[in-house]
């Protein structure tokens, strides 16, 4: 029997993905654990890989497709069947979807309507921007796109006939890169771009009107046209989940200034014999130790607010928010308080680096208990972050730097970082809250006390 490969539930909360772009073609081979597919989820684009060995036979969607989960997305063959034998038994013929012929064929009255997937995608008659003009409407000069259009259709995928009815563009005119000439999304977006740009200016005429028109010097000044982006589902995904937990959970904010001169002192020594392992520590790696050692102490912080219940993890699972392109997203580092600094940073960097190669595993995406948001590096003070639902608080880190302190009845310079933790008071008293925040200032200030 063939295998059916369904839409993977890559995160906790997806319905749907959209295929990014294919990997893999028919008559490919696939082992287990190849990567079929890049998916754009709810949270992030990540990899579809293949549970089987087989051949490729069928390919269900096309790049920039929305198919829902567990929904079917391609058919393997698996060893031993004979690849054109299993096309042929699913209606595919040489197992490529074929281009559909125009015109396309009227359904007959002995069965139900039955479209090939290519014909399915035929825009409807109300999508009137993807209709080519009448050839007698052009005054003698055929646009290109009519060429294209002459079967009577424009092959796009769904998203990029919705992108391109929200802007109100012609289909027609947008080159098409996927299979086949298929106008995808990317393809839709590009275009938006290129017509936003600047324009040269047109030359002069041969001769100037008689009376030319006065031109308001505030239009002459505007040479860049506004930019309209299409939200990406990740962009919707954390507008919908910030609205939430705004609406849901009543914050309390609480900043403390940490003293971070042992911490700097202390880094730089590990790091000179750390080097020739090329290993460097960062300041944000003993923050996340810290954190965890203070979440150990302090369960009621690390914890998920339910409806009837507040759920105290047994595991201190630390997500660490990484800044993407498209938004952000928070890998988890697992427990997190039974790791060394050394441990810390390397796993760290491996995350961050998944992350931005859309190399993240759904595994690596769920169960954390509390996050940290650390904007330092770009030399913010101090911020509030908002909280990553269902758990009950994050931390935000600002930046280390010189200030004045008092010492005693003088002032001194000393590193200086202030961090602030929103707490869901729901579930976190003040209380409680100012313990953690106590319990972390004395980890960071003496970093010794890591080791007891």
């Amino acid at each position: 029997m063939p295998i059916e490969v369904t839409m993977p539930k890559l995160s906790p909360t997806m319905e749907s993905g959209v295929i990014s772009q294919w990997l893999v073609k028919v008559g490919d081979p696939v082992k287990e654990g190849d990567v079929l597919a890049d998916v754009e989820t709810d949270k992030a684009t990540m990899q579809m890989k293949s549970f089987d060995d087989g051949t490729v036979v069928l390919l269900d969607h096309g790049a920039g497709d929305e198919v829902k989960v567990n929904d079917r997305v391609l058919v393997l063959a698996k060893k031993g069947e004979d690849p054109k034998a299993v096309a042929a038994s699913l209606g595919a013929g040489n197992g490529k979807k074929e281009e559909a012929k125009a015109p396309a064929q009227a359904p007959t009255a002995s069965g139900p309507e039955k479209l090939h997937p290519e014909v399915a995608e035929r825009p409807h008659p109300e999508e009137s921007t993807n209709s080519p003009p009448h050839p007698e409407e052009s005054n003698g000069q055929e646009p290109h796109h009519v060429a294209a259009a002459a079967v009577g259709r424009v092959k796009s995928t769904p998203l990029a006939r919705k992108i391109a009815a929200s802007a109100k563009i012609d289909l027609g005119q947008v080159p098409g890169s996927g299979p086949g000439g298929r106008v995808v999304r990317s393809d839709v977006e590009e275009f938006l771009a290129a017509r936003s740009a600047p324009k040269p200016a047109p030359s002069a005429p041969p001769r100037a009107p008689a009376e030319p028109a006065a031109r308001p010097a505030a239009a002459a000044a505007r040479t860049v046209a506004s930019e309209r982006i299409p939200h990406t589902r990740m962009r919707k995904t954390i507008a919908n989940r910030m609205v939430e937990a705004k609406k849901a959970a009543p914050e309390i904010h609480l900043s403390v200034d940490v003293r971070a001169d042992a911490l700097v002192a202390i880094r730089e020594q590990l790091n000179k014999q750390l080097a020739a392992e090329k290993v460097k520590l960062s300041l944000g790696d003993f923050i996340t130790k810290a954190v965890a050692l203070a979440l150990r102490r302090h369960p009621g912080v690390n914890a998920s607010f339910e409806p009837d219940a507040i759920v105290r993890h047994a595991e201190v699972n630390v997500g660490i928010a990484v800044a993407l392109d498209g938004g952000l997203i928070v890998p988890v580092l697992r427990d997190a308080d039974q790791l060394g600094l050394r441990e810390i940073r390397v796993q760290s960097e491996a995350l961050a680096q998944a992350a931005r190669t859309n190399k993240l595993t759904p595994g690596q995406m769920s169960g954390g208990t509390f996050t940290i948001s650390n904007l330092g590096m770009y030399g913010i003070r101090q911020f509030d972050a908002i909280i990553n639902l269902p758990e009950v608080a994050i931390l935000a880190v600002g930046a280390a730097e010189k200030r004045p302190v008092v010492v005693g009845d003088s002032l001194a310079v000393a590193t200086v970082m202030t961090v602030t933790l929103t707490a869901d008071h729901r579930a976190v008293d003040g209380a409680v809250a100012a313990e953690f925040l106590r319990s972390l200032k004395g980890l960071l200030e003496e970093p010794a006390s890591m080791l007891l």
